[in-house]
C-alpha cells in the first residue's frame, strides 16, 4: 500500500488527519492512486468532495507554479492543486501557500461543463474548465509546469470518455495519416495525445497560416495575420487546436491551446465570414454557460465546415 504523502503520523494516531508541512514546491506533477497520497491539505480537500466509496478515474497533484497569466487569455492564481475526475464530476482543490489563508475545493458536475482547455507554451502549462456555476458562467484554471502535461492530458482523456459516443458510417470517416498531412508538428504533438486509440476523425477543418506585410519606417516586415489551427470532429466530440502566431515565417510557435467539447455539449454551429476567410462559429455548453469559438478557414473548405455543422446538429438530438 502506498505511503500517504499528505499527512504526518501522530503518536496516538498512525494516520492522523494532520497536514504535513509542505511548501507546495515539490519537483514535479505526479499521479496519486488515492487522496491520501496527495500532499499537504489536498487529501482532506479532495476526500471531502467524494461520496463514500466513490471511485476516482484519475487523480493528480501539481505543485506551485509562479505565474498568473499566459497566452490565449489564460489566467490563474499561484498555488498547489489536486485535480481528479469521477464518473460525475471534476474536482479541483487549491492551496495558496501564502498570505491568502483559505484552501478551497471546487466540485464541477460533468453535466455543467461547457468545455475544457489544455495547452502549453515553453515551461508553462494550463488546464482550464469552463462551466456553469451557481452565479453563471465561470472557469477553474490551473497553471502548472509544462513537464507535467501528460498527467493533465490523462484527465482530459478521462473526461472525453465519460461522454455519449456518437457513431457514423465508416465510409464517412477520414484516416489519421491523411489528416496529419500538412499539419504543423507543433499542433499535432499537442492534439494527438488527447485521442483514444480507436478514435477516428469524422470531419476536419484547417485554419491556414497567413502573412501580410506591415510597413515600418523605411521597410516592410511580415506579420502573421492568421495562425495555424486545426478543428477535428470525432465520435468523442470536437477538438480545436489553435496556435500562437509566429514572429517570423521561419520561426517557432511556442504555444498551442486545445479546446475540447463533448458531443452532447455542442450547442450550435453556424458559418459566417470575416475579411477574406470563412468562419465557423461554435457554441459549447448550455444556455446558462455558453462558450463561443470562432474557427477561421479557407473558402475552399466550405464543404468541411458544412459537415461539422451537420454533425453538431445531429449531436443535439438525443440518441
Amino acid at each position: 500500500m502506498a505511503k500517504p504523502r499528505g499527512f504526518s503520523p501522530n503518536a496516538g494516531e498512525p494516520q492522523a488527519n494532520v497536514p504535513r508541512w509542505t511548501s507546495g514546491r515539490e519537483c514535479w506533477v505526479f499521479r496519486a492512486g488515492a487522496p491520501d497520497e496527495l500532499c499537504g491539505h489536498h487529501p482532506r480537500l479532495i476526500g471531502s468532495a467524494l461520496a463514500p466509496g466513490e471511485p476516482l478515474h484519475y487523480l493528480l497533484y501539481s505543485p506551485v507554479f509562479d505565474a498568473t497569466d499566459g497566452p490565449f487569455r489564460v489566467g490563474g492564481a499561484p498555488g498547489s492543486h489536486a485535480v481528479g475526475i469521477t464518473g460525475s464530476a471534476l474536482l479541483v482543490s487549491r492551496d495558496p501557500h501564502g498570505e491568502e489563508p483559505r484552501q478551497t475545493v471546487t466540485t464541477i458536475p460533468l453535466d455543467a461543463v461547457s468545455s475544457v482547455e489544455i495547452g502549453c507554451a515553453l515551461a508553462l502549462g494550463w488546464f482550464v474548465v469552463r462551466f456553469a456555476g451557481p452565479r453563471g458562467p465561470t472557469s477553474c484554471p490551473v497553471l502548472f509546469r509544462g513537464q507535467g502535461i501528460e498527467h493533465f492530458r490523462a484527465v482530459v482523456r478521462a473526461y472525453r470518455r465519460r461522454g455519449r459516443e456518437e457513431r457514423s458510417p465508416s465510409d464517412a470517416r477520414l484516416g489519421w495519416p491523411k489528416l496529419w498531412q500538412n499539419v504543423p508538428n507543433y499542433i499535432r504533438t499537442e492534439l494527438e495525445p488527447l485521442l483514444e486509440k480507436t478514435e477516428q476523425p469524422l470531419a476536419v477543418l484547417r485554419t491556414p497560416e497567413r502573412w501580410t506585410a506591415e510597413k515600418r519606417w523605411w521597410s516592410r516586415r511580415p506579420v502573421c495575420a492568421s495562425a495555424a489551427g486545426l478543428l477535428v470532429a470525432t465520435s468523442h466530440g470536437l477538438l480545436w487546436a489553435a496556435s500562437e502566431p509566429r514572429a517570423t515565417p521561419d520561426g517557432f510557435s511556442f504555444g498551442v491551446n486545445v479546446t475540447v467539447a463533448r458531443p452532447e455539449r455542442v450547442r450550435g454551429a453556424a458559418i459566417g465570414s470575416r475579411e477574406s476567410l470563412g468562419v465557423l462559429r461554435l457554441t459549447a455548453g448550455g444556455s446558462e454557460a455558453p462558450h463561443d469559438l470562432e474557427v477561421p478557414f479557407d473558402g475552399d473548405d466550405v464543404a468541411s465546415a458544412e459537415e461539422i455543422v451537420h454533425l453538431a446538429r445531429a449531436w443535439r438530438i438525443p440518441a
